[in-house]
């Protein structure tokens, strides 16, 4: 595809600048990610920030050794994933953990490439974050807070190390879960608990994307579709995808966080932080990397996404590159 179409050609030079850029560069790992729950000017949370741009480097890197078969982009990629898996350690937080998408990613493209030791040293590090996630405490309680979008991250993490390591332990765990999840915490007018609580599409579209990326692992490993599967009460994935719809194209309008039950959304307001100021419109371009993931499943998406994005080419962006290969 990239050879042909000029679209795909245009994302994929897009990630190899970032790999040229991060072969010039060393990783900057850091031990604990904190980000959950703190300001965007908590002295923690930016030098975490300074170190998760590390993630999208390895991410470029490892595709565009795949893509180009250019060893130093392996070399590279390599060393980024070995220096975090070295020092990273998981504290069981999926908000956090999330971030480390990126990377489990690039090592999944990759991980045929390592010595034994090394793979013993990244698989180790992936047992142990996937281990914490499960065995989190929260998520013992009785109480229906347990199935809000910390769970759908915390799935969506133990997924993707699941069928990395292919785990058929965390497998289970993951095909359970996303079942019970979509039933706790979507319902089946298309809305769900995360909209209800925060009154913010923010939110919806923030347990729709761990989602939709766990949906589209399962199918691609197992041809299970959890996009489309409807659980006991009505509820779907795709639903609630297509409850979105109307506040992107501008059928239906919605204050953001008018009535959030969670008093952090005002803490952020109050700290001026970009998107979280009680009332304001609802951004439909903020929907543009879920609608992406959603086109995996229902192509029509895909034309939704390129309207937000202005685009004129067929590929606006990697992820609408990767589900065409995929498909």
């Amino acid at each position: 595809m990239i050879k042909t179409d000029p679209g795909a050609e245009k994302e994929y030079q897009r990630l190899k600048s970032l790999a040229d850029l991060a072969l010039q560069q060393q990783p900057n790992p850091i031990d604990t990610i904190i980000s959950e729950g703190h300001l965007a000017n908590d002295p923690k949370k930016i030098i975490t920030q300074k170190a998760l741009a590390d993630l999208p480097k390895i991410y470029a890197l490892a595709y565009s050794y795949r893509i180009s078969n250019q060893k130093i982009y392996l070399k590279k990629s390599m060393e980024y994933i070995l220096a975090w898996a070295g020092t990273n350690h998981g504290t069981g937080n999926p908000i956090n953990d999330s971030k480390l998408d990126p990377l489990l990613e690039a090592y999944d493209l990759i991980k045929d490439e390592f010595r034994t030791n090394e793979n013993g040293i990244v698989t180790a590090w992936l047992t142990r974050l996937a281990a914490a996630e499960i065995s989190n405490p929260r998520f013992r309680s009785a109480k229906k807070s347990v199935y809000n979008n910390w769970n759908s991250h915390r799935i969506k993490v133990v997924a993707n190390i699941a069928y990395i390591l292919n785990n058929k332990a965390y497998q289970a765990f993951a095909d359970t879960s996303i079942k019970t999840q979509i039933l706790k915490n979507l319902y089946a007018d298309g809305s769900g608990m995360d909209f209800e609580d925060r009154d913010a599409l923010h939110y919806h579209i923030y347990t729709l994307e761990p989602l939709l990326k766990t949906a589209i692992l399962i199918k691609r490993a197992t041809g299970v579709d959890y996009f489309n599967y409807l659980s006991p009460s009505g509820s779907s994935v795709q639903k609630s995808v297509g409850f979105l719809i109307p506040f992107v194209t501008g059928e239906k309008k919605h204050q953001e966080f008018l009535n959030s039950k969670t008093p952090f959304d005002k803490k952020r307001a109050e700290n001026k932080e970009p998107g979280y100021a009680i009332g304001h419109d609802f951004d439909p371009e903020t929907a543009i990397e879920v609608l992406s993931y959603a086109a995996y499943f229902q192509p029509g998406y895909h034309s939704v996404v390129k309207k937000l994005m202005t685009a004129s080419g067929t590929y606006p962006n990697w992820q609408l590159v990767l589900n065409g290969v995929r498909k």
